[in-house]
């Protein structure tokens, strides 16, 4: 979304479709009860539009911390990584111990950044939307702050761990239940495999169809 922002922005693109869509099923281990119960397949799209005035994205920010890196990743791609002989036959490898101690660290740490980047104070943040890994992570995170459980939206309760396809879920599920409207302020906050992450705040504006006709 950050780049479809920059190529809207820039006047080269007027419309630019951003997907995020998982198969997890095909590489998931079934062997490995650790991981196998937390994920699912999803896939969810957001379509990005040029208008007039000032544009809905209002900051970004994104980083890695890549010796993190062996704590998740699809095995069969390398047979070492950082020096470090790699296990699996191409199934999904987690360490997920450590992949929550990072994010719950991480998180708290960077949104706040995030926010400030904005222009915006915590309290004009309407939502905050990060990628559904689990419940407990979530909770620990928000304990920490800046932003309360009860203005966190998620889809795993519904969908499990989709990774990429879990924020726009999230979304979607909550502008069906007409929690997200017009206007409102939405901090998402992505991070996974490599170790990434990646957060946007945006103002949630749906064009009116009848001005699209």
């Amino acid at each position: 979304m950050q780049l479809a922002d920059s190529m809207i922005t820039s006047g080269m693109y007027r419309k630019v479709l951003v997907i995020g869509a998982e198969t997890l099923s095909k590489i998931t281990d079934y062997t490995d009860r650790t991981t196998c119960i937390l994920f699912g397949d999803g896939a969810g799209a957001f379509l990005m539009e040029r208008t007039e005035g000032q544009g809905s994205n209002l900051a970004a920010l994104s980083g890695t911390q890549g010796d993190g890196g062996l704590h998740v990743y699809s095995s069969g791609l390398s047979s070492e990584m950082n020096g470090v002989p790699l296990q699996g036959d191409g199934r999904l490898v987690q360490n997920g111990r450590e992949v929550y101690k990072w994010a719950v660290r991480l998180i708290p740490e960077q949104l706040p950044k995030l926010i400030a980047n904005s222009g915006l104070q915590t309290e004009q943040i309407d939502w905050f939307v990060p990628h559904s890994a689990n419940m407990r992570m979530i909770e620990a995170v928000c304990e920490r702050g800046p932003v309360p459980l009860e203005r966190t939206l998620t889809s795993m309760e519904y969908r499990g761990n989709t990774s990429a396809a879990s924020i726009p879920l999230a979304i979607q599920l909550a502008v069906d239940e007409g929690k997200v409207k017009q206007g409102q302020r939405l901090a998402l906050f992505g991070f996974g495999g490599g170790l990434t992450y990646a957060g946007l705040v945006l103002e949630w504006s749906v064009p009116d169809t009848d001005s699209m006709k």
